[in-house]
């Protein structure tokens, strides 16, 4: 290439690219000299919701409520799930209509939601993840939308190395809540939970300002 720029179109969101720029001498020797790779990576066409609020219909226990699965509980740096059971929320014994809600801070262009189902390694045989489900939206916490076509979740592994194995897209809606009913589970006990679920945003507004909002700076040149 004998030019000093290169277009390469639209980049793909989430995507990673490589280049390398190489020294070629002239001939007769034609000398190759390798330059350095290097790579950045797209910012993610979704991007997870800060503030959230959990709260649920009901829970087994103190050490096993709605919060887990929003606060990293059991997660690794590879997103992969632990299959310790108070890292996650399971429903009360009984609850004839098991409901996890999701509040925001304020209306988002909701993105995608990504679900880790319970993982405990009881899970193949005893089945606490929830299946069959209801996903709504709402604005204004009074009326829901439901999510059509998100109705089943897939069964967690029971294995300490599981990922979330089920995306629900939202399409862009705007919302301020996530609502999700348990209809039915893997098993046979009336008991459900979900392991984490991360909500995905598409941003519409400014971000991350450096310096942060409200800090002082020691130069007038910033």
């Amino acid at each position: 290439q004998a030019a000093a720029s290169l277009d390469p179109g639209r980049l793909a969101f989430g995507q990673t690219y490589y280049w390398r720029v190489d020294e070629v001498n002239s001939p007769p020797d034609n000398t190759v000299y390798e330059g350095k790779m290097w790579e950045f990576t797209v910012e993610p066409h979704g991007r997870p919701i800060p503030n959230i609020t959990a709260t649920a219909s009901s829970s087994n226990s103190v050490d096993m409520g709605p919060e887990k699965t929003i606060d990293g509980s059991g997660i690794n740096a590879l997103d992969q799930h632990s299959t310790l059971g108070t890292d996650m929320w399971l429903s009360g014994m009984g609850d004839p209509a098991p409901s996890i809600q999701y509040d925001f801070d304020k209306v988002y262009k909701l993105d995608a939601m990504l679900v880790w189902n319970s993982n405990q390694m009881i899970e193949s045989f005893i089945g606490l993840g929830a299946k069959d489900v209801v996903v709504e939206t709402s604005v204004d916490g009074a009326e829901w939308t439901v999510v059509e076509g998100a109705t089943l979740f897939n069964q967690a592994t029971g294995a300490e190395d599981y990922t979330a194995n089920t995306a629900i897209a939202f399409g862009g809606i705007l919302a301020q809540s996530v609502r999700i009913t348990v209809n039915a589970g893997w098993g046979m006990l009336p008991q459900f939970g979900f392991s984490e679920v991360r909500i995905l945003y598409i941003p519409t507004f400014a971000r991350e300002p450096q310096p942060t909002d409200g800090s002082t700076v020691d130069s007038a040149n910033v």
